[in-house]
């Protein structure tokens, strides 16, 4: 138990640390300002960008059981610093320079959501007595973290209004719903007579994965 706590305890210092070394050397000494690619304090900040939410996200990968999310996570966190700090920004002009903004961007948001929907998933699951789908909380943290990241690139555009961000909301509310059905649990065929409920998705009952003898 007191393992656990220093362990526990010492994350919560590494990680505020971490991220603070990196907004440090993004502020205060302007690394982005350095051409030289192989410079020490380059190397140093590249370190930074990797270390930062590898410590945040290894723990929470374990405890969400979300697969992957701490790869996730170092790889579009870092790649949003280094963009963020090391690229022009008068040159993204074109579209295919935004989406290389965006993208690693929208990784990044939707790990946060991803977190958060694990965390409400938890406690929902432990009220009803129900199973926990981590892989509900990915797509729900994915469709929240589009509509963020819809609402950035309408800013961006200068199209962002009140009216445009609630058609977002419901386009995202919509694609919720729907894979909410499309991957809704199906009565199993070959337990009809016995009521038994499986865990097999609407993808295997319209004949697009192996289902089995019918």
């Amino acid at each position: 138990m007191l393992i656990r706590f220093l362990l526990a305890l010492g994350w919560l210092i590494a990680v505020p640390l971490a991220w603070a070394a990196a907004i440090w050397l993004i502020v205060a000494r302007n690394v982005g300002t350095i051409s030289d690619f192989w410079a020490p304090i380059r190397l140093l900040t590249a370190a930074a960008f990797l270390a930062a939410p590898a410590l945040t996200f290894l723990p929470l990968e374990r405890v969400t059981r979300v697969p992957f999310l701490s790869i996730e996570a170092i790889a579009g966190w870092s790649t949003t610093l280094f963009v963020w700090t090391f690229v022009d920004p008068s040159r993204l002009r074109s579209p295919f320079a935004i989406l290389i903004l965006l993208l690693p961007l929208l990784v990044a948001v939707s790990t946060l959501f991803t977190v958060l929907s694990a965390a409400l998933e938890h406690r929902w699951a432990t009220r009803s007595g129900k199973e926990i789908d981590p892989l509900r909380a990915r797509r729900r943290g994915y469709v929240l973290g589009l509509f963020v990241v819809g609402c950035l690139l309408l800013h961006s555009l200068e199209a962002l209004t009140l009216i445009n961000a609630g058609m977002l909301g419901v386009i995202a509310l919509l694609a919720e719903v729907m894979a909410m059905t499309w991957f809704a649990p199906v009565r199993e065929t070959g337990a009809r007579h016995s009521g038994a409920i499986g865990h097999r998705r609407r993808w295997h009952e319209y004949r697009r994965g192996p289902f089995g003898p019918r």
